[in-house]
């Protein structure tokens, strides 16, 4: 048995091939945008009813650009290319392996008769003899075709082994360029092995454990839910007032589980004023952690959005 890699460096682009397709088919799924259709519809029928708050006015002020969508389509579009780039070398690469055949080789159709191949063997023999300026390789292909199709023993080694000369050493290829066993590569294959399998995998592992651990299948913090079911339970009938206070408790609003739930210094002058218009707050009731900085700023936020204001 022998081993070979890929010199040539074509039988590398079905093992690169199926890699990348490993890859970008699930990340299509996964990633390609979705419709916004739907989203669009949602958001005309809000505008109807919220067209003349504070908060809808306010927002039309901020662009609302989102060039995130844009770069995963280019990401996207970009390993599709690559796809069927390689698709189309691996449909243009030529098999290294032919089956051998002695009928193609004396130009015969399969089933021809004793008489017939040995009349073909003299008119190619004659053509190809090495005494008459023929090709010396050739001559010997032919007659070792004629062999493995007229005496016994040759052709049921063909018939057997696929060779006249009876079994041959099996030959198995390996999909890897050479040079990566190269001596002089083994610094750099050493340190992509180690990059990938030591520093990209346990971050891409990390990450999606750490997420798994703090969030639900529906994407909402396990936190929030803790928060949800306890004062539930605590306070089976609530009012629309109690109501609010219990939402405003989601952890999505503490900028320490959610960095996109920032502070900002405007907001000590902002949410006191909101406090006094709406002047149904009770800010001396402490239940935390409906009562902390960010759970009475989300309240008053939504209480004011309610009130149009």
């Amino acid at each position: 048995q022998q081993f070979q890699y890929d010199d040539s460096g074509n039988t590398f682009f079905y093992f690169l091939t199926s890699f990348v397709a490993l890859i970008v088919i699930p990340a299509t799924y996964y990633l390609w945008p979705r419709d916004q259709h739907a989203e669009q519809i949602r958001l005309k029928n809000l505008r109807k009813v919220y067209g003349r708050c504070l908060w809808y006015r306010l927002r039309l002020l901020k662009p609302q650009q989102n060039i995130i969508p844009t770069i995963k389509k280019a990401v996207l579009l970009a390993g599709w290319a690559l796809f069927l780039f390689l698709a189309y070398k691996v449909s243009k690469t030529d098999r290294e392996y032919q089956e051998y055949n002695p009928y193609e080789i004396l130009q015969l159709d399969p089933g021809a008769t004793v008489s017939e191949i040995k009349k073909q063997y003299r008119l190619l023999s004659l053509k190809y003899h090495p005494d008459k300026g023929g090709d010396e390789v050739m001559f010997m292909n032919i007659a070792k075709a004629y062999a493995a199709l007229t005496d016994e023993k040759s052709r049921k080694n063909w018939e057997e082994y696929g060779s006249p000369d009876g079994p041959q050493a099996t030959s198995f290829g390996i999909a890897l360029p050479a040079w990566i066993v190269d001596q002089k590569n083994s610094i750099l294959v050493l340190l992509v092995y180690g990059l990938a399998f030591m520093v990209i995998l346990p971050v891409v592992v990390g990450s999606w454990w750490y997420r798994s651990i703090r969030y639900s299948g529906d994407q909402i913090l396990i936190r929030t839910t803790q928060i949800y079911t306890y004062f539930v339970y605590k306070t089976r009938n609530m009012d629309m007032k109690r109501l609010i206070m219990v939402l405003a408790g989601a952890s999505e609003f503490d900028p320490q589980y959610n960095k996109d739930a920032t502070s900002r210094p405007v907001d000590n002058i902002q949410i006191p004023q909101l406090i006094r218009e709406i002047g149904s707050i009770n800010l001396k009731k402490n239940e935390p952690p409906l009562t902390c900085p960010y759970s009475l700023k989300a309240r008053v936020l939504l209480l004011s959005h309610l009130a149009r204001m």
